[in-house]
């Protein structure tokens, strides 16, 4: 079973986030960049998405991953004593958010290409952006 291609470009999204913050990792990682990367080249071979689409798509999940990053990067490191317990928990709302944000990202993906599953959240507080 191969990939669907909503995961393939969310986690070539975050690799390429991890070669870039990362430096001491970037060699390592390459050669898994390149595997999403020749995956989803695949999916446009076979007329199932474009090469438009797929930047479009690449690019949305990109910038919201990197913010998920942004926002966890203190709490991750062990400095939510230095952040405060109010701050923490913005920043888990905001994640939260975000996180809905890429789903739907994703789900469109899913949607406009008819491969994957449409991830679907159930009594779950983020769950209301993106209900059908």
């Amino acid at each position: 079973m191969r990939y669907p291609l909503d995961e393939l470009i969310d986690k070539r999204s975050i690799i390429q986030l991890k070669m870039e913050r990362i430096p001491t990792r970037k060699v390592e990682l390459k050669g898994e960049y390149e595997d999403y990367t020749s995956a989803i080249i695949e999916y446009e071979t076979e007329k199932i998405t474009s090469p438009i689409d797929v930047v479009e798509w690449h690019e949305e999940l990109y910038k919201i991953n990197g913010q998920i990053w942004d926002l966890e990067a203190d709490i991750r490191s062990g400095k939510e004593g230095v952040l405060g317990l109010e701050e923490v928990g913005k920043r888990v709302l905001a994640i939260r958010n975000l996180n809905s944000e890429r789903i739907l990202v994703k789900r469109d993906i899913v949607a406009r290409t008819g491969i994957g599953y449409k991830d679907i959240k159930d009594n779950h507080a983020s769950q209301q952006p993106y209900l059908d």
